[in-house]
């Protein structure tokens, strides 16, 4: 309660959610809506989440190669999700090779936008370290441009 009497909207939800057991229901449907946001529109074509149970978030991915990419960044990803859906929901991510309905061919990389600042020195050498074990040049670019995102965001 607060001191006016009133307790805020948000955490009446949320009572409610968890005292009608629909608190993990919602997680779900959440997670869906903002995955394209927290990995990025490429990996989103690329990955697809599914079940969230116990704070395990099972997400299929179209191939081995992004599977072990993905894999790498799964701190980078839990941190994002935390960020967006505001709360520890997914503790931990469970990333499998399917079919992802979202999958699309692969569209010609984007530029950087005219008005985003350069990156420092410094965020291009971490940028470096971190990600040269990944040999795919294009999930090379995308995942840089999602830990740029993360770590200037963040």
């Amino acid at each position: 309660m607060s001191h006016s009497g009133f307790t805020p909207l948000q955490k009446a939800l949320e009572m409610t959610l968890q005292r009608l057991g629909l608190e993990v229901g919602m997680a779900n449907v959440v997670v869906h809506r903002v995955w394209p946001h927290v990995v990025g529109e490429e990996v989103a074509r690329r990955s697809h989440p599914g079940l969230l149970r116990n704070g395990r978030l099972q997400v299929t991915v179209a191939d081995a190669v992004w599977l072990q990419q993905l894999t790498m960044l799964k701190p980078a990803i839990l941190a994002s999700l935390e960020s967006h859906l505001g709360s520890r929901a997914v503790r931990d991510i469970f990333f499998t090779l399917g079919t992802c309905p979202n999958a699309a061919p692969r569209p010609e990389p984007a530029s950087r936008g005219q008005g985003d600042p350069p990156p420092s020195p410094e965020l291009e050498e971490r940028l470096t370290q971190v990600l040269q074990p990944v040999l795919d040049s294009d999930c090379r670019e995308v995942l840089a441009r999602i830990l740029r995102k993360a770590w200037l965001d963040g």
